[in-house]
């Protein structure tokens, strides 16, 4: 907070400085001024809370600032001290909606009860304002989710054009012609969101889009739409350009390249070749995902072998039979894995082929759910369609077929299991703990030991992680004297800043504010 003092004259400055004990009042900035203009100046580049302000100043005197302090809307409380008790001097006062008009020479106790006051009523105002912005963006947010999902359905062509979609397009910035489509397909979705975001899908995609945004804010016109969790759709308007073609290319691959850099994770893109107009979108659209459709997802060392025929994986389906009428988790892993390094070992493998696959074991999944799960009622098993890593395809494969053996009830120690998986958090809490990662340790579904964890502790697995680091957190910041970036990375926080917020939105202090408080407290 920042206090600014504007007289003409030395002495008065030095005498509000030290009539005041600022301590009182929290940590304060002060600043000074010699008149009007240079005042001025200083509000407009500190802002400050408070003003001290003579009348009487050379060049711009006390009622011109005064004047152009409301016209141009600063939250600055204005106290006025002045030698003359002059009614225009009270008027101007008055109409400034000054705190407070004192007399030199001024008592020690009048400055003191003047700035509480101003402090008081800034403070007023800006939580006013700051609750009135939050209010506004909590609308706008509210507003993009809705136009969002009422684009999304248009895009994959589930709703047809109309006025409302048109008024929509153009709420988000996209002309009526020269729209061009690039899809972006996630591939390491699933472990950025447990591991980098700890499970926040929202954050996820508020860092996606900020970065897109700096990329893209010379480019012009653009919006980035989610079609659903894998897949996300960037559209761009040509503006007439003759060049736009290849500059829509360079820029979405500007933009994956700063996400990869950036962020962390990889993206598979597939452009659509030609632009078109809003109501021709999903032709484009489609286009575009066909392109996706031909992305190799094997790395060039596993394309250099022959390309085979693509492996059925329902030849094995007899196998994972057997696996889950004997209960044997190992063994249900086992065949999937040896089914995935099939998929390596093929020498290609397009998006289309593991689609393919991904069907084809939905369609197993959901044959065997039924002849095996003692739970009527439970939803179907379902890998997404549009995964694009093998190795999450792989473990969410295995992870489907583990609910299975867990549903029919033939987990054979969930109480203990579980236990066991609180027991891991304690222990080694400051470590890169996710839901699939417990899955693969304790040979659990990620689905599993969610719903578990959530019956007996009454509680969330991340939650728990979360409080058992807030927990050690407060005792560290307490008894150590550790810099905040190194014990958030002893906690297991890659982020400083994630770190901070999450102890601030725990306690209600930042870090520093808490080790600053009484040791017994």
């Amino acid at each position: 907070m920042k206090v600014l003092i504007a007289d003409d004259e030395e002495h008065v400055r030095e005498g509000i400085e030290l009539a005041v004990d600022w301590a009182e009042f929290g940590p304060l900035e002060l600043l000074f001024a010699e008149d009007g203009q240079q005042a001025i100046e200083l509000i407009r580049a500190h802002k400050p809370a408070v003003l001290f302000c003579d009348m009487n100043m050379p060049g711009m005197d006390g009622m011109t600032l005064l004047n152009i302090i409301r016209e141009e809307g600063w939250n600055t409380q204005i106290i006025v001290v002045s030698g003359y008790d002059d009614f225009v001097y009270t008027r101007a006062t008055i109409k400034a909606n000054a705190v407070d008009y004192i007399l030199k020479p001024f008592r020690k106790q009048d400055l003191e009860q003047a700035l509480e006051r101003a402090i008081s009523a800034w403070r007023k105002l800006e939580n006013s304002q700051l609750h009135s912005w939050e209010t506004e963006n909590r609308l706008k947010r509210a507003d993009a989710i809705l136009y969002e999902q009422k684009l999304a359905m248009y895009f994959k062509g589930e709703a047809p054009f109309h006025d409302g979609i048109r008024t929509a397009l153009g709420k988000v910035g996209l002309a009526g012609s020269g729209i061009r489509a690039a899809m972006l397909l996630l591939r390491n979705r699933t472990e950025l969101v447990e591991r980098r975001f700890y499970g926040d899908a929202e954050l996820f995609f508020f860092a996606a889009n900020n970065i897109a945004q700096e990329i893209l804010r010379e480019y012009g016109a653009y919006y980035l739409c989610r079609l659903d969790d894998y897949q996300w759709l960037l559209l761009t308007v040509e503006g007439g350009r003759a060049d736009s073609a290849d500059r829509h290319k360079r820029y979405t691959g500007k933009v994956v390249s700063a996400w990869e850099s950036t962020v962390g994770f990889r993206t598979l893109t597939g452009i659509c070749e030609f632009a078109a107009d809003a109501d021709k979108l999903p032709a484009s659209i489609g286009a575009a995902r066909a392109a996706l459709l031909k992305c190799e997802l094997l790395s060039p060392a596993e394309t250099s072998r022959p390309v085979k025929e693509l492996p059925s994986l329902a030849d094995q389906s007899l196998l994972m039979r057997t696996a889950l009428k004997n209960a044997d988790k190992r063994y249900a892993a086992e065949i999937v894995r040896s089914f995935a390094e099939a998929l390596r070992q093929r020498g290609s493998l397009q998006l289309k082929d593991l689609q393919a696959c991904t069907i084809e074991a939905n369609l197993l999944l959901n044959q065997m759910r039924r002849v095996h799960s003692n739970e009527n009622d439970s939803a179907d098993l379902f890998i997404p369609l549009w995964i694009s890593d093998l190795k999450e395809w792989e473990n969410m494969l295995v992870g489907q077929l583990w609910s299975l053996i867990e549903e029919g009830g033939g987990d054979g120690f969930e109480g203990r299991g579980i236990q066991a998986v609180k027991d891991y958090i304690h222990r080694h809490f400051q470590e890169d703990i996710s839901l699939s990662a417990l899955s693969e340790r304790f040979h659990f579904s990620p689905q599993y030991i969610a719903k578990k964890f959530k019956e007996l502790y009454g509680t969330t697995v991340v939650t728990f992680l979360t409080e058992v680091r807030m927990e050690k957190a407060r005792s560290l910041l307490r008894h150590t004297d550790i810099p905040v970036a190194e014990l958030a990375q002893q906690l297991g926080y890659a982020d400083e800043n994630y770190f901070g917020k999450v102890f601030k939105k725990h306690t209600g202090l930042s870090p520093l504010q808490f080790r600053k408080q009484p040791r017994d407290s």
